[in-house]
């Protein structure tokens, strides 16, 4: 199954995400890419939902959006006017893999357990621009394993969600979603 109005930023988001949903889902090489493709290309005037770090970078186009939810690391917005959704990884200028290793942290493991480093850098060196992050087998293996965390299981609800309702989606069972 493949997913092109579900949009990560990067590598390690599309390998993620791809594999909550067991789908393949549409890469772009960053939050301005996703922005634009939901502002003025493709999307702009249809579903489609952006995974993009939560780092330093501010989208003009995110400012049409409201706050849906919030988890420790995960921010839920919608458009105000569109069915479109951003979903913002990390915490506020951190990247995705703060996020990753703060849900295997919850669900007692170590980065070290799937062969990866701890240290933040090191990860996003291991991480970053690399077609070969959605193959690698340590890589493949944390993303199945992260499912048992409490927060990655509500942005895979809310991502199941989202792709079998996209322009019926109901945000009160959204925001019940992410609350439980």
């Amino acid at each position: 199954m493949k997913y092109n109005d579900i949009m990560p930023e990067c590598f390690i988001d599309t390998t993620l995400v791809g594999s909550l949903l067991d789908a393949n889902v549409s890469h772009k090489h960053s939050c301005n890419e996703v922005a634009r493709e939901m502002e003025k290309g493709k999307y702009k005037d249809a579903f489609a939902v952006g995974i993009i770090d939560n780092d330093k970078r501010k989208l003009s186009y995110i400012e049409g959006f409201e706050k849906i939810g919030q988890t420790d690391n995960l921010t839920f917005l919608k458009h105000r006017n569109k069915h479109q959704y951003v979903i913002k990884v990390g915490k506020e200028h951190k990247a995705m893999e703060t996020f990753i290793k703060a849900n295997v942290e919850a669900i007692g493991m170590r980065m070290e357990d799937f062969g990866l480093p701890s240290d933040i850098s090191k990860l996003i060196e291991q991480t970053k621009d690399s077609v070969s992050t959605l193959k690698d087998p340590r890589i493949l293996k944390l993303c199945k394993t992260m499912r048992q965390s409490p927060e990655v299981a509500k942005l895979q609800n809310v991502l199941e969600y989202l792709a079998t309702y996209k322009y019926n989606a109901d945000i009160e069972a959204i925001k019940k979603m992410i609350r439980e």
